[in-house]
């Protein structure tokens, strides 16, 4: 008896209910037994006891079950965010490779015309023939117009996956069949399929990136996936001057039309449509705790496309957006002439500033999206965040183009002139990026591709304005007269951004 008394009532890290020892009381309360158990009792009590220890009652086997369970789930979830990255991985860099191949497809017989001339395949003495290299340009920009806002509609409504798939097929395939002809007719309608399949890129790229980023990190993503242009735009007329000078130009656009097919057929593979189709998680959901203080600014999930196209943000985005594609696009085209015609500069001294340009554009464009995302998520300020990088960006742009205008003189240090460049492509290609991120992320995700459809027009409008347009406001006036229009211009967008917080659209809080 004392032993059983020194079971019950000892130390013990798990103390047992007592319950457990209800058939020992009884026995010990029974003066009949004189201390000897009856092997009835005590095996239904050890059985009692069994079961209960089973159940999980007693304290530390409930504990140590707990622990398992959850040091399952936490391996679960690791294990989740592990294939989660890889996917991401995967998703952007088929996107980069992907968008790469894009630019080097429609610049292929732009690098190819300095040969075609020299061969008598197509001639400049003739405007107005389709064997002139303006007819053939023209037709795959206006392709391209059209088709980049029916691609942002089409990603709202298929698959991403598909839409940049087919697309860089597309092209890959009208840039094979331009290499096999002489036909000067058929080059044009060759053109302009590639500028029609060229639309499909990057609305199917900016779907994908908001399905598969977090937002708090989004503007970082969508600014580096646009560098790949600029990488595609170094590497690849090198590329095809080598071709070009060994092997003839149909070789250099048949590398590009090949490149293209293969990676169309990675791409297909690669990419995935959304992360709930691999069952992975949703790496844009907020936390239950901050979706229920998501700010009264955000736009609905149930809105149409009739109240997208009424948004007064939306179209503040646009006007802005084409103020700074027409700038970009008339320094762009008319900068070299200007530095010659006004200033008496070299051909490789202006050369040099459009380089510088890209340069700066390059840059421009990455540090937007890194401070755009910094930004917008520790500073709250009155205004959409991004927006008010972009009027800063402006503000630096104006600068850039009033120094052009007025400081640059015959004798200015080359140094100067190409620092001028490199100011004026960070300054415009930092707002180019903010801009096509604040339509894709402002509005519901069935409605983003049309949002940033609706602006890219905006942005093709500008450069058309930025063509014969400015070049007769040149004729009339002066090249100065030009650059004193973008300079009023791009001024009043920085006005247009600060007078119209109101109208902002603020994004939903983003979570790292």
């Amino acid at each position: 008896m004392s032993e059983l008394g020194r079971e019950k009532s000892g130390p013990c890290d798990c103390v047992a209910p007592s319950e457990y020892y209800d058939w020992e009381e009884s026995f010990l309360s029974d003066p009949d037994n004189e201390g000897q158990l009856d092997n009835t009792e005590v095996k239904a009590g050890m059985e009692s006891r069994s079961k209960m220890e089973m159940n999980g009652k007693p304290h530390m086997n409930g504990k140590v079950e707990m622990n398992d369970k959850s040091h399952m789930n936490g391996s679960v979830v690791a294990g989740k965010q592990e294939t989660l990255q890889s996917y991401q991985r995967a998703v952007f860099g088929a996107l980069f490779l992907g968008y790469a191949c894009y630019i080097f497809n429609r610049k292929s017989v732009s690098y190819a015309i300095p040969t075609l001339l020299a061969s008598g395949l197509i001639t400049t003495n003739t405007i107005g023939k389709y064997h002139h290299p303006s007819i053939i340009s023209s037709c795959q920009n206006t392709a391209y117009a059209i088709s980049k806002f029916l691609g942002g509609v089409l990603s709202d409504r298929m698959s991403a996956r598909v839409l940049f798939s087919m697309g860089l097929a597309m092209s890959g395939a009208s840039t094979l069949l331009f290499s096999r002809t002489e036909n000067s007719v058929l080059w044009a309608l060759l053109w302009f399929l590639n500028g029609f399949a060229q639309g499909a890129g990057w609305p199917a790229c900016a779907k994908l990136l908001k399905k598969w980023f977090n937002p708090a990190n989004f503007g970082t993503w969508w600014s580096v996936l646009t560098a790949s242009g600029n990488v595609s735009g170094t590497i690849s007329p090198l590329l095809a001057a080598y071709v070009i000078i060994n092997h003839g130009w149909s070789a250099s656009l048949i590398i590009a039309g090949l490149l293209s097919l293969v990676m169309a057929g990675l791409t297909l593979v690669t990419l995935v449509d959304d992360p709930a189709h691999v069952h992975l998680p949703d790496p844009t959901a907020l936390p239950a705790h901050h979706a229920a203080s998501t700010n009264k600014s955000v736009v609905g999930e149930s809105m149409t496309v009739g109240q997208l196209a009424s948004s007064p943000f939306l179209w503040l985005v646009s006007a802005c957006y084409l103020v700074v594609f027409c700038t970009k696009t008339a320094l762009s085209d008319w900068g070299q002439i200007y530095l010659i015609e006004e200033l008496g500069r070299t051909q490789m001294q202006a050369s040099s500033f459009t380089s510088a340009m890209e340069t700066g554009g390059f840059f421009g464009g990455i540090l937007a999206g890194i401070l755009t995302d910094k930004i917008s998520n520790k500073v709250n300020l009155r205004g959409n965040g991004r927006l008010m990088v972009a009027a800063s960006f402006m503000v630096a742009c104006t600068v850039g183009v009033h120094s052009l205008r007025t400081f640059l003189t015959p004798s200015t240090s080359q140094v100067v002139v190409s620092g001028v460049g490199m100011l004026l492509g960070a300054s415009m290609f930092g707002p180019i990026s903010i801009y096509g991120i604040v339509a894709s992320e402002s509005f519901p995700a069935h409605l983003s591709g049309t949002a940033h459809a609706v602006v890219a027009l905006a942005a093709n409008v500008g450069a058309v304005v930025a063509g014969w347009p400015l070049s007769w406001v040149a004729r009339t006036w002066s090249w100065g007269g030009v650059l004193l229009l973008l300079e009023i211009l791009v001024a009043s967008s920085v006005a247009l951004i600060l007078s119209t917080t109101r109208l902002h659209i603020k994004p939903k809080p983003k979570i790292a």
